[in-house]
C-alpha cells in the first residue's frame, strides 16, 4: 500500500487549486486571438473604414429606436474615423489580452510587483474596451437581449458579440480579485511585528533574582 507524502500532497493540491485559472486564461488566449484576427482582417482587406457608413446604414434598419438614432446621429458621419478606431482598438485587445494572459501563464512567479500590476492593470483594460465594442457590435445587428427566446427559429438566441461580453468581464473579475490579493499581501508585509509579551516566567525568576541579592 503505497503513501503520498505531505510534499507530494500540497503539490497536488497546488495544481487543483491553480487549474482553473489555468482554463481562465487558456479562453483569455482564444479570446485575444480572435479580436487580434478581426482587426487584423480589417486591415489586410482594407475599405472596413471607407464602407463603414454603408454597412452601417444597412445594419441598423433593424436594430431598436434609440440606437439607431444614436447611429445615424453620431457615427455614421463620422464613420470614417470610427472606422480607424475599430481597427486598432481590436489590434490593440488582441494583442494585450494574449501579452497578459501569456505573462501570467508563464512569467507570473517570476514577475515583480510592479509587472504583476501591469498585467491586472492591461488585462482589466482590455476587457472592458473589448467589452464595448461587443456590446455595440451586438446593438448594431439589430441583436434584442440576448438571453430571450428569438422570434425566429432560425435566428441565434446567443450569438458570438453578446457571448463575448459575459466572458470579459468574469477576466476583469478575476482580475480585480488577484489586484486586492496582491495588495493585501503587501499591506502584509509591510505591517510591522508585533512585539512578543514578557513570558510569565520572567517576573516571578526576578523576584527570586531581588530576594536572593537581598539574602545577607
Amino acid at each position: 500500500m503505497s503513501t503520498s507524502t505531505p510534499t507530494e500532497t500540497h503539490s497536488a493540491t497546488d495544481g487543483l487549486g491553480r487549474l482553473p485559472l489555468i482554463c481562465i486564461l487558456l479562453v483569455q488566449l482564444f479570446v485575444g486571438y480572435e479580436w487580434l484576427d478581426s482587426g487584423l482582417t480589417k486591415i489586410v482587406r482594407g475599405g472596413f473604414s471607407s464602407g463603414l457608413a454603408a454597412d452601417l446604414h444597412d445594419r441598423v434598419k433593424t436594430a431598436t429606436g434609440w440606437y439607431r438614432s444614436f447611429v445615424d446621429g453620431s457615427i455614421i458621419p463620422h464613420a470614417v474615423t470610427f472606422g480607424y478606431l475599430i481597427e486598432i482598438g481590436e489590434l490593440l485587445v488582441g494583442i494585450a489580452l494574449i501579452a497578459a494572459a501569456a505573462l501570467w501563464l508563464f512569467r507570473w512567479r517570476q514577475l515583480p510587483d510592479v509587472g504583476r500590476y501591469a498585467v491586472l492593470a492591461v488585462t482589466i483594460l482590455a476587457a472592458l474596451a473589448a467589452t464595448v465594442m461587443a456590446v455595440n457590435f451586438h446593438l448594431a445587428n439589430g441583436g434584442t437581449h440576448p438571453w430571450l427566446i428569438p422570434k425566429s427559429g432560425f435566428d441565434e438566441s446567443v450569438d458570438l458579440d453578446a457571448l463575448l461580453p459575459a466572458i470579459q468581464l468574469v477576466f476583469v473579475v478575476l482580475s480585480v480579485g488577484a489586484w486586492r490579493s496582491l495588495r493585501r499581501a503587501a499591506a502584509a508585509q509591510a505591517r510591522p511585528p508585533q512585539s512578543l509579551p514578557k513570558s510569565e516566567t520572567e517576573v516571578p525568576y526576578r523576584g527570586m533574582q531581588r530576594r536572593e541579592h537581598s539574602t545577607p
